[in-house]
């Protein structure tokens, strides 16, 4: 009777553990769309008793490119959390350049580099440089075919016959 009161007691403590984290797991997930914001934990906040806040954000879409300060930004809509969540923050980041190049065709082998000039392409930023010169080392040649170690080799079987 006793063993069958403590297994009932260990599927119950199981289940609840188990139930617990399932709930913490979706409650702290992320996706694509959404962000997760915490506030960081004091010592002050934890001595008044306030629970730190959790705000969760739905993405927007990134701007185009600002030329002149060279970013873009994103806003964050709130999706849930409490009054001491922002409604709405923004985000900005550096864009890359967009310079986009038709790649050329290499020279041959001077010295031993190859140089290639590219062209920037129509649609790119127009203060990109208008070319851009690439040298490579060039592979040394290997037309000499490798001998195999202690002359020809043999497919006979030594010893055997």
């Amino acid at each position: 009777m006793k063993l069958w009161w403590s297994l009932a007691l260990v599927l119950v403590a199981t289940s609840m553990f188990l139930s617990t984290v399932r709930a913490e797991s979706v409650l702290w997930e992320e996706d694509d769309k959404e962000i997760l914001v915490r506030t960081v934990r004091g010592t002050k906040e934890r001595a008044s008793g306030s629970s730190a806040a959790s705000c969760r954000y739905v993405k927007g879409q990134w701007s185009e490119c600002d030329s002149k300060t060279n970013t873009r930004s994103r806003t964050l809509n709130l999706k849930k959390g409490d009054k001491s969540c922002e409604q709405t923050k923004t985000i900005q980041k550096k864009c890359k350049k967009a310079c986009r190049y038709e790649k050329g065709t290499w020279s041959g082998c001077v010295n031993q580099l190859s140089t290639r000039v590219d062209n920037l392409k129509a649609n790119s930023d127009p203060t990109c440089e208008k070319t851009r010169l690439i040298t490579k080392r060039c592979k040394p040649e290997t037309n000499t075919k490798k001998s195999t170690k202690g002359g020809e080799r043999s497919n006979k079987k030594s010893g055997k016959q």
